[in-house]
């Protein structure tokens, strides 16, 4: 039964997986989404070989016989960075997030080593035979995936938590791919749940339970759905088309205007403005919205860029301070507004107000 269902699901994802490389060719989500599951297709279907093709196949291809099991610790960074894309299209991948494959590419050389090393009747005769050095080798890959288990959802689940109290300070479900709040709930506590079931199946079958192997069943069949769900989502909806709509075209005037008064209520209201190195890349981030689309918004509404509209406020706050306090020093007022240098604050208040601090403040 559990062959049956695990060989359906293959399929079914190589299947799903290659209508993803089709059709998000220029949708990054998408494009991981298919990325991840081809590694899981290639995964499995190495393993179903490696088990099925007898001492004939393993002497033919000994390398295959045992590389699959690194590739199950790219399973869950994988799907981690799908999750990121979802979250926001302006995510990239980097050189910094090589950190995350540490675990594959370590055993992938452990095991090549081993083979080198060792041979190919010694890595036969001891990957599946319990307590030996190679076995419990491969036990350690699958503890290292019940970690990531617990370390990845941990950080989906924080950001998750991040976005949803954006939103309630917006009042808006925010969304820079037109993915809804819902959904976004959807993927990660849905991943959540069948990862806890994996943990469980894992415990169960350390312990020798007779039981284990319906706990597997469940798991398998668990993340089948879940993950047909996703592809069928994904591949029937229209992010494509509103993905490549929103990239050659503006936003439409009643968003601008919405997307205006958000920045108004964060930068403005909430005297973000205050932060010296605030910059367009940490305001995108707290409204969890598209860098493009916040200057576009800025340069069309109030005519400005982002620079010119920040330090407009800055300077509406030093104007405050200079005669409340007539005595408060000009460096303390230029500081308490968001000015690191007395450079940039007299060139900006001469700009916006064409006079100097000193001036303004005397009433000359």
């Amino acid at each position: 039964m559990e062959k049956t269902v695990h060989l359906l699901i293959m399929y079914t994802m190589l299947v799903l997986t290659l209508l993803l490389f089709h059709k998000g060719r220029k949708h990054p989500p998408s494009l991981m989404l298919a990325i991840y599951a081809s590694v899981e297709v290639l995964t499995n279907g190495l393993n179903s070989l490696t088990l099925s093709g007898g001492y004939s196949f393993f002497d033919q291809f000994p390398v295959l016989h045992f590389i699959y099991k690194p590739l199950y610790c790219l399973w869950v960074p994988l799907f981690y960075f799908y999750v990121r894309y979802c979250f926001s299209s302006d995510f990239m991948l980097k050189k910094k997030h090589l950190i995350h494959f540490i675990p594959f590419f370590g055993f992938l050389v452990f095991f090549l080593i081993i083979w080198m090393l060792k041979g190919n009747h010694y890595i036969w005769e001891n990957l599946y035979r319990q307590g030996t050095f190679l076995n419990n080798t491969a036990f350690a890959v699958d503890l290292t995936v019940k970690i990531q288990y617990l370390f990845y959802n941990f950080l989906m689940i924080r950001r998750l938590f991040y976005i949803e109290k954006q939103r309630i300070l917006q009042q808006q479900i925010v969304s820079s791919l037109g993915v809804d709040i819902r959904w976004l709930r959807f993927i990660v506590f849905g991943y959540a749940l069948g990862c806890l079931i994996g943990i469980v199946n894992m415990i169960y079958n350390w312990f020798g339970s007779p039981i284990a192997s319906s706990i597997n069943l469940i798991s398998i069949s668990y993340f089948f759905l879940f993950f047909f769900a996703i592809f069928y989502n994904t591949i029937t909806n229209k992010l494509f088309s509103e993905e490549v709509k929103q990239k050659s075209g503006h936003l439409p005037s009643t968003d601008m205007q919405l997307l205006m008064k958000r920045i108004e209520e964060l930068v403005a209201d909430q005297k973000m403005y205050l932060e010296p190195e605030l910059t367009l890349q940490q305001i995108a981030a707290a409204l969890n919205e598209k860098e493009r689309n916040i200057s576009q918004a800025i340069n069309t509404i109030q005519q400005r860029n982002l620079n010119d509209y920040i330090n407009s406020l800055r300077i509406e706050h030093a104007c405050r301070l200079l005669l409340a306090d007539k005595g408060k020093p000009i460096f303390e007022v230029m500081y308490e507004s968001g000015f690191n240098t007395k450079g940039a604050f007299n060139l900006a208040f001469k700009k916006i107000i064409g006079k100097t601090p000193t001036q303004y403040r005397v009433g000359e």
